[in-house]
């Protein structure tokens, strides 16, 4: 687990946060991550000047307030760890750009941000950060019970894939885990009736492709001892495919590759991965190389 040596986590100063902060800590130990920013981001408080003329009190302990927070709650769900530095922000400004300011500037390597099951805005953040971080993203659906021994990592055999199960592998590793099971969803071509083969037949031509696609693809992994349960599903609808595996394996933990599909590789993320992130119900982590994106944002924040 070295990769997660910095770790941001946002909190909102909500009954949210609790999910985050027992995951963080989790990450925390289980990577050995030397610091763990917790940050609080207020946007801005457009406070008529008329009121801070006759309150000025309200301008600056807000962020007294937001750290001494902060403090308690984190050390009410965390065991203090003497080796890993914590840190506590409170900034002004908008969340999602203050988040990825942060990703650059303290050099993070996974950023840690929670989701609400019924708000808009805290389902869209999520997705809006792991589209543009130049690093991975967990996030934390609001009120799920800390675990991590159940992981699925749906695959489509391309680099992206590679990297996510590489992840997987080392939190199996680092929890003394034994299995993970990864999914492939595929599905028929159009005209495939053309070649003269029923569905049920040119289904199972593509699930035998799919086999050696995977037999391939994991030689070029290392497992470290970790046994795989691989399932391929034919389905039209990929999301709905892995949701239905997540219910009926009881899977706890989605670890996702963070595909790129414009020339700005690492900025955005394929379709199914940011679905996956606005609606299952289970964290998830989006994988990237650290890096990924970065030319994007130095441009982005060059005059801030």
């Amino acid at each position: 687990m070295y990769r997660y040596k910095n770790l941001s986590v946002a909190l909102n100063l909500t009954d949210m946060d609790e999910a985050v902060i027992k995951y963080s800590e989790m990450i925390c130990q289980m990577a050995k991550s030397e610091k763990v920013y917790y940050l609080h981001v207020n946007r801005n408080l457009n406070i008529p000047k008329e009121i801070l003329e006759e309150y000025p009190q309200l301008l600056h302990p807000v962020d007294e307030f937001a750290v001494r927070k902060m403090r308690k709650t984190v050390k009410k769900y965390i065991k203090s760890n003497p080796k890993t530095k914590v840190v506590y922000d409170v900034v002004e400004g908008s969340p999602l750009e203050e988040l990825l300011h942060q990703t650059t500037r303290k050099d993070i390597d996974l950023v840690i941000v929670g989701r609400k099951k019924d708000a808009s805005e805290t389902r869209r953040l999520p997705m809006k950060l792991a589209r543009k971080a130049p690093c991975s993203v967990l996030v934390v659906p609001d009120g799920v019970k800390l675990s991590m021994n159940n992981r699925l990592v749906p695959i489509d055999f391309s680099d992206h894939s590679a990297n996510a199960m590489d992840v997987a592998v080392a939190f199996a590793k680092a929890k003394s885990i034994s299995s993970i099971r990864c999914l492939h969803v595929y599905q028929l071509p159009v005209g495939y009736y053309k070649i003269g083969k029923t569905e049920e037949e040119f289904a199972d031509i593509m699930k035998k492709n799919a086999w050696e696609n995977y037999k391939n693809f994991i030689q070029g992994i290392d497992l470290k001892g970790v046994s795989l349960i691989p399932e391929f599903v034919l389905h039209k609808k990929p999301i709905k495919a892995i949701c239905e595996v997540v219910e009926r394996e009881h899977i706890n933990m989605i670890v996702v590759g963070a595909r790129g599909r414009s020339a700005a590789a690492g900025v955005l993320l394929g379709s199914v991965t940011e679905d996956l992130i606005f609606s299952t119900q289970v964290p998830i982590i989006a994988v990237k190389k650290k890096g990924s994106g970065m030319k994007f944002l130095d441009a982005l924040f060059k005059y801030v």
